[in-house]
């Protein structure tokens, strides 16, 4: 399985955590954006480049898990795997964006978004014996 995680730089270790569990069972992480960092004062090169490898890791993986707290390009990474049909999965530790109040978007309610809530360890537990992820 083919896999893109979305989220904040801060969350980086989390992401990191996430993705090395998937790995450890044969999945396979398109495009690991944590190993460069912040791009945000780069020259418009490397912008070019590492959205283009952004891109590229959202469009060619079977499923996007988004981490919350999310970033601003996060939702632009979800626009692209909702464009895609893919399923997406948005995790957070509690239910805080899975009501209907000023912390939800539209996007989160799309038929291809599961939401889940708990920890890391438990979502990649879940993520692997998710029959709709095959």
């Amino acid at each position: 399985m083919k896999f893109y995680i979305a989220s904040k730089l801060e969350n980086y270790e989390q992401v990191q955590n996430l993705a090395n569990l998937l790995k450890k069972n044969g999945w396979e992480h398109t495009y690991d954006w944590t190993t460069h960092g912040s791009v945000k004062e780069s020259d418009v090169e490397t912008l070019k480049s590492v959205g283009q490898k952004e891109f590229n890791g959202v469009k060619s993986a079977d499923i996007l898990i988004v981490l919350t707290p999310q970033g601003r390009g996060t939702h632009v990474e979800l626009g692209i795997a909702a464009a895609y049909n893919k399923t997406i999965y948005l995790f957070h530790a509690d239910d805080k964006y899975f009501k209907c109040d000023d912390n939800t978007s539209p996007f989160y309610w799309l038929p291809n978004v599961k939401h889940f809530t708990g920890s890391i360890e438990k979502l990649a537990i879940y993520l692997q014996t998710d029959n709709t992820t095959e």
